[in-house]
């Protein structure tokens, strides 16, 4: 529940800002929330799910909050939730590709099978492509990274997902 809490108020933050951005922009400007599939590339190896809610202020730059679930798909013990705020910088390739980059803060909690826990906050970075399927809706493949644990029964160590993403404009 504090992890909603806190989407709430950092979307809540975003979205007056964003409206006084529109009045400014050069038709550039659109909200977007996004649902992303993910595979964890070391062990344990785990499906996860993330949503996101971002705001695109010009052809070349974005802001987004998102939450994401490193096992929320998979039955292993070990499970790990961050909630992130992120810049993401846009490289238009031609009308219906773009290649990204975001570097953002995330507040990850982690949990393992023996029942220990972690919070640790960090930079979260990561790249990729998306494709614009038309006007509403785009399909994107990148590469995320995210540290994570701290403490002597969960070590820090480096989350490194590939993810598949569907957005939608509004």
């Amino acid at each position: 529940m504090k992890k909603i809490t806190a989407l709430s108020i950092l979307c809540a933050s975003i979205v007056p800002f964003a409206a006084h951005a529109e009045e400014h922009s050069e038709g550039h400007a659109e909200n977007y929330v996004g649902v992303s599939v993910s595979k964890l590339t070391a062990a344990p190896r785990s499906n996860g799910v993330a949503v996101m809610l971002g705001r695109r202020y010009s052809e070349h730059l974005a802001a987004e909050v998102a939450y994401s679930d490193s096992s929320a798909l998979s039955s292993v013990p070990e499970k790990t939730t961050a909630l992130s705020v992120a810049v993401v910088g846009i490289l238009p390739i031609n009308a219906d590709f773009e290649a990204y980059g975001r570097l953002g803060y995330a507040s990850a909690h982690s949990k393992e099978a023996a029942g220990f826990t972690a919070n640790h906050g960090d930079i979260t970075y990561g790249v990729g492509v998306e494709y614009r399927l038309n006007a509403k809706y785009s399909l994107g493949f990148g590469w995320d990274h995210l540290r994570v644990g701290g403490t002597p029964e969960i070590p820090r160590a480096n989350e490194n997902a590939y993810a598949l993403t569907v957005a939608r404009s509004f």
